[in-house]
């Protein structure tokens, strides 16, 4: 009878725990899901795009808050600033939208034609951005280490790119450098790594040091003009192949300018013996440039569009009524935002996804957790007693 008594509490003692177990691990899911699903409920709707129609000059920080309407700023991935005039402290605003992916300044105008020094540098996730559409001079580190930002549409009146401006946006794919830039800076372009062809335009008389280090162009023309190149300016270029050199006398070279690159050097028939100094580590001279330099620096079509929409539909918002001036902004937003999440929709899907799939795996580890640890302590309990 005793030995019966003694398994009968034994199985009962290991029944208890077993239901401890099991209540306990519900009780984990249970607190888990409370604390996580709402979480995953708002990433699962996180994209967030936040439109302001206008501002006043240096109180764009008022303005986002009010269209933001208590929306969570870690949420908002793509904003839209259709009128009004930046000075340094609108741009200063932006920076407190921390995972901000596109932006859009095109109807804007900067004060004084000029993006200021250090405007929107080192943004973690910014990929997509159109500069206001007065821009005369982008200035020092304006957007220097956005390293996924990969398309940039700025208007036709840029004539000046200051140093280090685009430095280590190694995702850059293209820039749209027109005609009217008579001014690149030192390190403008450094890594840009993923810029594979480049025109410099006839206005430009020096290249200054390190402007192009470390990008990753295949192709480069340099136009008639240039009369001097800096210090190591396409120093490391590894992948440059050929340099169109457009000018008949070539232009003198500082030292270190083609470290560690092995290109051909295409000039004029009869201008070889002017460009033998060019001549050092892998770099060949190839006299097969025929006729009147004809190149320039071309803008895509698609860039230029952005502006000449802009304009178009101001002009119509001035001369409409004011009911049909509404309707024209709502058009304009839509518009605007449709453009913001065409151009950075798969940028935003992965980056939602992954946050899903990391919460899911956060509340399953943390319930594999709970249980394992519930054993043990349950385990060593028993091993108390029975000691």
């Amino acid at each position: 009878m005793a030995n019966k008594s003694k398994s009968t509490n034994t199985y009962v003692k290991k029944k208890s725990t077993l239901v401890r177990i099991f209540v306990i691990f519900i009780a984990a899911a249970m607190l888990l899901g409370i604390i996580i699903m709402p979480i995953l409920s708002h990433a699962e709707g996180s994209e967030e795009n936040l439109t302001v129609s206008s501002f006043e000059t240096g109180k764009l920080a008022d303005a986002i808050s009010e269209a933001a309407d208590g929306t969570d700023y870690n949420f908002i991935k793509n904003v839209a600033v259709l009128s009004g005039t930046l000075n340094a402290s609108d741009f200063n605003a932006l920076t407190a939208i921390p995972n901000l992916e596109i932006l859009e300044l095109a109807g804007t105008e900067v004060e004084n034609g000029i993006i200021p020094e250090n405007a929107l540098p080192s943004r973690n996730q910014l990929s997509f951005l159109t500069l206001p559409k007065n821009t005369a001079e982008i200035g020092k580190n304006a957007f220097s280490g956005n390293r996924k930002l990969v398309k940039v549409k700025m208007p036709s009146t840029v004539t000046k790119i200051d140093d280090y401006a685009f430095a280590a946006c190694e995702a850059l794919e293209d820039i749209p450098v027109s005609e009217a830039v008579t001014y690149i800076g030192e390190g403008a372009f450094q890594d840009c790594k993923s810029i594979r062809e480049f025109v410099i335009p006839a206005g430009i008389t020096e290249i200054y040091p390190n402007t192009f280090s470390k990008c990753g162009f295949e192709k480069i023309s340099i136009g008639p003009n240039v009369k001097k190149i800096g210090m190591s300016v396409f120093a490391d270029c590894n992948a440059l192949k050929d340099i169109y050199a457009y000018s008949k006398e070539a232009p003198a070279l500082d030292s270190d300018v083609f470290r560690n690159v092995g290109a051909t050097i295409h000039c004029y028939d009869g201008s070889g013996e002017s460009y033998k100094s060019w001549e050092q580590n892998n770099i060949k001279i190839a006299e097969d440039l025929t006729g009147e330099y004809s190149l320039t620096a071309e803008v895509p079509e698609e860039n230029n569009d952005v502006y000449e929409t802009e304009a178009s539909e101001a002009e119509t918002e001035a001369a409409a009524e004011s009911s049909e001036a509404e309707t024209d902004t709502e058009a304009e937003e839509s518009s605007v935002t449709e453009k913001a999440a065409e151009a950075g929709s798969e940028n935003v899907q992965q980056s939602g996804g992954l946050g899903v799939g990391v919460v899911i795996v956060i509340v399953v580890m943390a319930m594999i957790i709970a249980v394992l640890a519930t054993v043990l302590i349950m385990t060593k309990k028993g091993s108390g007693k029975n000691s």
